[in-house]
């Protein structure tokens, strides 16, 4: 397992496939942190959702452990572009950005976003001008995750309706 940074003396490991499947019961209870969300370790270990197949997801997601206990991780892959007003192009889209309660409010999620627009440069399996995308709760007791994301120069660029709730689209040009 090839290291590929720290942050606040945290390791940083690409999340590999392998590394999921050790850790996918740990990921899926910090991911159950998102309110109106309900994961497993079966979802974390999903190579695709209906149709719609996570290219790279091995690739450019991310881990951060403490030891060896996961204490952050980005779940990202290259979505391909939909016949929607929300995902016109293909992007690298950001799933989840979560960090586990007791290391929040610590810089962690901002540096683990830095770390992985440093690394993910390009796609692997789709074409096009790389494009970052993400979308969240549009709820104001989620607006510390909106300006985040803002912070790392992500704009408001739609809006998607769920029954239980409202999210926002976020996209970010690469550099």
């Amino acid at each position: 397992m090839k290291k590929a940074g720290t942050i606040k003396k945290l390791a940083v490991y690409r999340l590999t496939q392998e590394l999921a499947k050790e850790h996918a019961t740990a990921l899926a209870a910090i991911a159950n942190q998102i309110p109106l969300i309900d994961y497993s370790a079966a979802d974390i270990l999903a190579e695709h959702k209906g149709d719609r197949i996570f290219h790279g997801k091995w690739e450019h997601s991310l881990l951060v452990l403490d030891e060896n206990i996961p204490v952050s991780f980005i779940m990202a892959y290259e979505r391909e572009a939909e016949r929607n007003e929300q995902y016109l192009k293909h992007s690298l889209y950001i799933s989840e950005l979560l960090v586990a309660e007791q290391y929040q409010r610590q810089g962690i999620g901002s540096a683990l976003i830095t770390k992985f627009l440093e690394i993910n440069k390009s796609f692997h399996h789709l074409e096009g001008t790389l494009l970052y995308s993400t979308q969240t709760n549009s709820a104001a007791w989620n607006q510390h995750v909106q300006n985040l994301y803002i912070s790392h120069g992500f704009k408001h660029t739609g809006n998607k309706i769920y029954p239980n709730r409202n999210d926002i689209i976020l996209t970010k040009t690469s550099d």
